[in-house]
């Protein structure tokens, strides 16, 4: 081997141990959720004898997974559709119109990025019972739109400046609103951008765990992180059911991320490119 095949040999083996790291604990938790306790001892990274299915089953009827997953659906929904919606239209102002206090009210604007939520969580706490918001959807919904504003912003603000001028001054000049020149003209452009903030939204709602946790007391509002604390709690010596139970969560994840992993490669390097 050259000196210049071991430099490519390198990064390949570093990407593949990389992988392998990444995936490895998906398909000990997916082989966990088919096999029985007794299996599961013998070695976790065995194949199961005879697939037990009704791991699935369990976990999904005793864990009251299906309202679970309702109200996960219900609520990334309600997050992300409302979130791409507005963060492109704020990302749009910042990007094309200049107006006194853009920079100042830019930057606060991202002061969402650098402030955790778990800084936040208690005020927010009283805010909703105040509200009279507590155990229900909307304690969810309404404080994840505003944490999703400043990321959505800085994504899509970079996005459409990343289009060139000319093309928003020929709407103009062809008689286009400013409304229909973001709709119409500019959105379609900046599509792989808005395709990459949707789903970095979907990921970071359906994963959200300590806001159900805190202003959700009521089981009936519970989602999918939150439902599997307490289902673990229950069932904590029968790891196949849990493991059936953390399987449900996260494959519609994966199965978001491959329909859509070529527009967040797109906006991703559209973002870098740009940048």
């Amino acid at each position: 081997m050259t000196r210049r095949q071991i430099g490519p040999a390198i990064a390949y083996i570093v990407l593949i141990l990389g992988c392998v790291i990444a995936i490895a604990p998906f398909i000990v938790t997916i082989l966990a959720s088919l096999k029985t306790s007794g299996e599961l001892v013998r070695g976790i990274f065995s194949l199961p004898e005879d697939a037990q299915w009704k791991n699935y089953v369990q976990a999904w009827r005793d864990g009251h997974f299906g309202r679970f997953f309702l109200n996960s659906i219900i609520v990334v929904v309600g997050v992300v559709i409302p979130s791409v919606v507005m963060s492109t239209m704020t990302g749009y102002a910042f990007a094309r119109f200049r107006f006194r206090g853009a920079g100042a009210l830019f930057a606060y604007f991202l002061l969402g990025l650098v402030i955790p939520l778990q800084a936040l969580v208690v005020p927010l706490y009283y805010l909703l019972r105040e509200m009279h918001l507590l155990d229900s959807l909307w304690a969810l919904i309404l404080p994840q739109i505003a944490m999703s504003m400043s990321f959505g912003t800085l994504l899509m603000r970079q996005a459409f400046l990343s289009v060139p001028r000319e093309i928003m001054e020929a709407a103009t000049v062809d008689g286009a609103s400013s409304w229909t020149t973001l709709w119409q003209v500019m959105f379609p452009l900046a599509r792989p951008m808005v395709g990459t903030t949707a789903l970095m939204f979907f990921i970071w709602t359906w994963n959200e765990f300590l806001l159900p946790l805190v202003v959700n007391i009521d089981p009936k509002y519970h989602t999918l992180p939150v439902g599997l604390l307490y289902f673990q709690q229950r069932w904590t010596s029968n790891i196949p059911v849990i493991a059936a139970g953390a399987t449900i969560i996260f494959l519609p994840l994966v199965a978001m991320f491959l329909l859509f992993q070529r527009q967040l490669v797109e906006g991703i390097t559209q973002g870098a490119v740009k940048g």
